[in-house]
């Protein structure tokens, strides 16, 4: 005979002092560390997880629930987490029953799996219970420590810009304007970080261009009519002065920098690759997201899947086009899910963490497709198993098939037009982006429905074109449906959030065995015996 069992831990407050609470929902004893996990716990948290599937959605994984726990003398203070969001983490385990001695023996603390990993705020009490806000890892909602202009003139900007946010520049992008930092001597600052030197015939070259009003600039050492020419790299930007119709570019750990000699007549804009802080290179999107992670939201790398990889590629077989980049220009500030955001939106990847809070990349594939329901494995649920199964209604984007794959590259972050153009431009107008499209089905529904043009952070079309395909194969069909399935709270620990999963049910269409992809989690304490997962098929 077993038991199920709930153990947690609570920590906040500020580093040098941090409070860690344990407690559990009958009591336990962690007897290897002598640690009493106090029954504290009212019941099983109540939790929702979901990823917005959907084309133009977050690309992060959506986090709601709470945890209630009794007011016994001290909980209150121990609990407390008004002035701290804190870090909390749960496990679950199986007591097993002695009919000889008549009691419950405790499981080892090892043998206990994590149920769920993230933080906790929004401390309520009433009478007997108090109750806490459950959400996603706080470091990716909190404020970055993003650096800012001191306004004391040269790199340090002008009085004006006393106490804005730099611009940051990770990944190749197009079409940035640059923050004048100093109007008399024309100094443009790109990034806070180095960009990508590169070596030609032994000159350092900065992979970077200068336009202005659209006509980009030549690496000659002498200017084209309407244009500026690369100059060299200083080390010292405010002390440089640049030859007429020239440029030269500071790359330091204090930021990448640009002054002209002489004033432009129309806006200045620049193409770029961006390094980070640390001088690291990297081109595809995963391996940009990973530094961003790590370098700029100040995630431990010990906290990211061992197996991180472009989710793209296991589908494929092979590494797939991904190179990718963004840029923000310190208009505003900014948290590590607003960067993980402009990173992720329109590419299908998605940010999740599992339970013992491991970030992981996964992707909306068609994968799933492609299982073969023949097999009594662990990805099968058979339909005994099945509590209860309910469809769900698709996202209103989704609801109705899509008549083309559609994704956009080669985001242009400033739009230049009208007089903002220059006469000797190519082109009379630079676009926000392009689009790589396949077309869809043959026999498209009476309402022509059209993938929205979500602006990327990928460069070049062959990029797009893995997404538009999958959109295609994925969203042009009208037989896709999402699924609420109730199973015995035993199958957790057999899928997760990006799992695949073949489902077999009393429904139409799943008799035989649909494969599915798992998307969301739920469960309720008042419901400890139960875990519900939302699958697409």
């Amino acid at each position: 005979m077993q038991q199920r069992m709930f153990i947690g831990s609570l920590a906040f407050g500020p580093v040098a002092s941090r409070t860690t609470t344990t407690l559990s929902d009958t009591g336990f004893v962690d007897t290897a560390a002598h640690c009493p996990y106090p029954p504290y716990l009212a019941a099983c948290p109540d939790m929702d997880r979901e990823l917005d599937i959907t084309v133009s959605g977050t690309g992060l994984t959506q986090t709601f629930g709470q945890l209630t726990v009794n007011l016994e003398p001290g909980v209150a203070d121990s609990c407390n987490v008004l002035n701290h969001t804190a870090d909390i983490a749960f496990r679950t385990g199986l007591r097993t029953y002695d009919a000889a001695r008549g009691w419950w023996i405790d499981p080892a603390l090892s043998d206990c799996l994590p149920l769920f990993t993230g933080s906790a705020s929004a401390w309520r009490t009433g009478a007997t219970q108090g109750t806490l806000t459950l959400s996603a890892p706080a470091a990716l909602t909190r404020s970055l420590p993003l650096k800012i202009y001191a306004g004391t003139g040269g790199v340090e900007g002008t009085s004006t810009l006393s106490g804005k946010v730099k611009p940051r520049l990770r990944g190749f992008a197009t079409g940035m304007t640059p923050v004048c930092v100093d109007t008399v001597n024309q100094i443009y600052q790109i990034s806070d970080a180095p960009v990508q030197i590169g070596n030609v015939s032994g000159t350092p070259m900065p992979n970077l261009t200068v336009f202005e009003g659209g006509v980009p600039g030549a690496w000659s050492s002498t200017s084209t009519a309407g244009s500026w020419s690369y100059g060299g790299m200083v080390q010292d930007i405010t002390s440089a002065d640049p030859a007429a119709g020239h440029y030269v570019v500071e790359a330091s750990s204090r930021g990448t920098f640009v002054r002209l000699g002489g004033t432009p007549v129309y806006p200045i804009t620049i193409s770029a690759t961006g390094l980070f802080p640390d001088g690291t290179h990297v081109s595809r999107l995963h391996d940009v997201l990973r530094q961003v992670l790590v370098q700029d939201v100040g995630i431990p790398a010990s906290t990211i899947a061992a197996n991180w990889a472009d989710p793209f590629d296991a589908v494929a077989g092979h590494a797939v086009p991904s190179d990718a980049g963004a840029y923000w220009d310190g208009s505003s500030s900014y948290t590590g899910a607003d960067m993980v955001t402009t990173l992720l939106q329109g590419t299908l990847r998605k940010l999740t963490y599992d339970r013992d809070g491991t970030l992981r990349l996964i992707g909306i594939t068609p994968a799933f497709l492609s299982l073969v329901p023949n097999l009594w494995v662990t990805l099968a649920v058979r339909p005994d198993e099945v509590i209860d199964i309910r469809q769900a209604d698709l996202p209103s984007e989704l609801a109705l098939p899509f008549t083309c794959g559609r994704c956009t590259y080669a985001r242009n972050y400033t739009v230049l037009t009208g007089s903002n153009v220059s006469p000797k431009a190519a082109v009379p107008s630079i676009g926000t982006a392009r689009s790589a499209v396949t077309v869809g089905t043959d026999a498209p529904t009476l309402e022509v429905v059209s993938p929205p043009d979500v602006l990327t952070a990928f460069q070049n079309s062959d990029a797009a074109q893995v997404v538009a395909n999958v959109i295609n194969q994925l969203w042009t069909q009208p037989n896709r449906r999402l699924f609420h399935v109730t199973l015995p709270f035993a199958r957790l620990a057999d899928f997760k959030i990006g799992s695949n999963m073949i489902l077999y049910a009393n429904v139409d269409g799943l008799r035989t065995g649909a494969g599915g992809l798992v998307v969301g989690e739920s469960y309720r304490g008042s419901s400890a015996g139960e875990v519900t997962f939302t699958v697409l098929v």
